[in-house]
């Protein structure tokens, strides 16, 4: 036996903390990002096995802008491309059955966007039945592509539905002369006129 001083020490094995700590290491980030974990753990701990809510496998929004920014700063060092989808479900008329709609489809529309996307593409929730994809290594035509293919696959089944909705989405992706980021303001700026005229 040495007398040399111990630099590592296990904590108390009998504080709870301790397991939640080695639980949450051993299941990597997935478990651990916002909102996510909280409402796994609550469909575990209810043993809902049924069909899990959509909205489990969203981003928080300050998960997703702080994603953004590590991959406009990965996306400027190393020169690669990364795109943006926006996309939002717009009610056609005027009508509180309308907004009852908007609440009714958000859920499908998650399921929906997330279905096509690859596990490196990042989604989250900005508003009622609105949503913000982050594509790494995914230049713009290639953003378009699956915002289009995200809108057709939504259109299919709410003309099923005959609900008075109607969706779309902008994408944007980088180039040599813009970032990330005026490539989100690009495609909030295409959505936005149609919401707000």
């Amino acid at each position: 036996m040495t007398n040399r001083a111990r630099r590592f020490s296990l904590p108390d094995l009998a504080d709870e903390r301790v397991d939640e700590a080695i639980t949450s290491f051993i299941a990597g980030p997935e478990q651990r990002r916002g909102r996510r974990s909280a409402a796994a753990a609550e469909a575990k701990a209810t043993g809902a096995t049924s069909v899990a809510s959509p909205f489990v496998a969203l981003h928080t929004r300050i998960a997703w802008t702080e994603a953004l920014h590590r991959e406009r700063a990965r996306s400027l060092r190393y020169r690669r491309p990364a795109s943006v989808v926006v996309v939002a479900g717009e009610a056609t008329t005027r009508s509180v059955d309308a907004d009852h709609w908007l609440q009714r489809v958000a859920g499908p529309m998650a399921h929906v966007i997330q279905r096509g996307l690859r596990e490196t593409d990042l989604v989250t929730r900005t508003g009622e039945a609105r949503f913000q994809v982050l594509l790494p290594e995914t230049a713009g035509n290639e953003a378009s592509n699956v915002a289009d293919r995200i809108v057709l696959d939504c259109q299919v089944w709410l003309q099923a539905l005959h609900a008075p909705i109607r969706v779309r989405a902008a994408a944007a992706g980088t180039t040599p002369e813009t970032t990330l980021d005026v490539a989100l303001d690009r495609a909030l700026g295409t959505i936005e006129p149609a919401r707000t005229g």
